[in-house]
């Protein structure tokens, strides 16, 4: 009972952001050059959960029958959610001697990442409870829930002139681990419940991995690990337009390692409930129920182990090519972005732009993929001597129209130029 009451919470959780565009500080170095800067970025998106539900979830409301119940009607036999929210500080600068070549990098940086893969059955179970199952056999198989915490200490070195025109950025990272939350469902776990409701029948085929819970303010160490950045970005020359840009960019590739006060939880075994007529998981209020030492047989039946370990963090991949038309006015972008060991869907999309001015530019988005699948956005760029500012959301279909889309998300940069 209490393990399904913790996937209720993991839910809730999964869809709560504890994540300017895709989390990379090399991307607009061609804008602010040397400079200092802050940026922030937020994406949340579900192929099922459409974005008002996602806002009473985040600021707190009342979910209303008619909400879970588009989300049930909507859910698929497998789904996915996601969530992501990094804020940094960082600064590109250079040494007198190689100002023209060589741009040093220096940030730090907080990232939390939310993300899951659940059977519709689970998703029912978390807000219905059991009874709508009653005579059945609730599939939980392979769903998972994983949440992570950490802040991150940027190292890094911009070659600004490879082979006089390509730009390389390689950056280190030691990211310091604050918390992790991770549940995977086996391939045969499941929960029957029987049409009288006096028996209830769980294939506990799970495991639980869970870091210190002691250890709860952002700036503990429950974790210690690293990370590499890499940026390729390289001009050349196409059949069509003025220009071409290619770029790859590779972020967030390493690992954590869990200290020792961590725990691993595993159990692959049948447990069985009857002798009482339960109406819902929900409403374990009998007197003799309530003796029941939960803490006790939760131990009894997981194989409960502190231990240290080590977890990869979601990476995150961007191919991004652009063409310039039209006195370099007009371009063109498409893209591909993949995070892998996150649930996510290969995300294609395609980005016109204009500079209605030296100083200003608008681009467009539009996408498919993801958590949310169809995506459309807007940014606004506009930079002066001394300053550049960014704004803009690639799932703008959240916020305009939350009753009938699954995502919504925003990003921003500010930087001051060291002229």
């Amino acid at each position: 009972m209490r393990i399904l009451l913790s996937c209720y919470l993991l839910l809730n959780v999964a869809l709560y952001p504890l994540l300017a565009q895709y989390n990379s500080e090399f991307n607009f170095f061609q804008y602010t050059g040397n400079s200092v800067s802050l940026k922030g970025e937020f994406d949340a998106g579900s192929n099922h959960i459409n974005a008002a539900m996602v806002n009473k979830l985040f600021f707190g409301g009342y979910i209303d029958k008619e909400m879970k119940d588009r989300a049930l009607n909507k859910a698929l036999g497998f789904n996915r959610a996601g969530a992501y929210l990094n804020y940094n500080i960082h600064s590109f600068f250079s040494t007198q001697k190689n100002a023209d070549k060589i741009s040093y990098f220096v940030g730090v940086k907080q990232q939390y990442l939310i993300h899951g893969g659940y059977t519709k059955d689970l998703f029912q179970l978390a807000f219905y409870g059991n009874k709508s199952l009653a005579g059945n056999t609730a599939n939980l198989a392979y769903s998972n829930i994983n949440t992570i915490t950490f802040n991150e200490f940027k190292f890094g070195v911009l070659f600004k002139k490879v082979d006089s025109t390509a730009k390389i950025g390689i950056s280190l990272s030691v990211l310091q681990g604050n918390r992790l939350i991770y549940f995977a469902f086996g391939k045969h776990s499941s929960l029957f419940t029987s049409s009288s409701y006096d028996e209830l029948v769980f294939n506990s085929n799970f495991n639980v991995t869970i870091s210190d819970t002691s250890q709860k303010k952002w700036y503990q160490l429950n974790g210690i690990g690293a990370s590499t950045d890499i940026y390729f970005e390289t001009p050349y020359k196409s059949k069509i337009g003025k220009m071409s840009v290619l770029s790859v960019n590779i972020n967030n590739f390493g690992f954590i390692h869990w200290l020792r006060n961590s725990v691993r939880y595993s159990t692959d075994s049948i447990l069985k409930f009857n002798g009482y007529q339960i109406n819902s998981i929900y409403d374990l209020k009998d007197s003799t129920l309530n003796k029941i030492n939960t803490d006790s047989m939760f131990k009894k039946i997981t194989n409960a182990r502190k231990g240290e370990f080590n977890t990869n963090i979601p990476t995150n991949l961007i191919l991004y090519n652009k063409i310039f038309f039209r006195n370099m006015k007009f371009s063109l972008g498409t893209g591909f972005r993949y995070i892998f060991n996150a649930n996510y869907k290969p995300y294609v999309f395609v980005e016109p732009a204009y500079a209605f001015h030296s100083s200003f530019q608008g681009t467009f988005h539009i996408g498919y993929g993801g958590y949310s699948l169809f995506n459309f956005g807007l940014s606004l760029m506009y930079q002066t001597k001394h300053w550049h500012f960014y704004i803009g959301s690639n799932n703008l279909q959240g916020w305009l129209f939350p009753k009938i889309s699954y995502g919504q998300g925003f990003f921003f940069m500010i930087s001051k130029k060291l002229n």
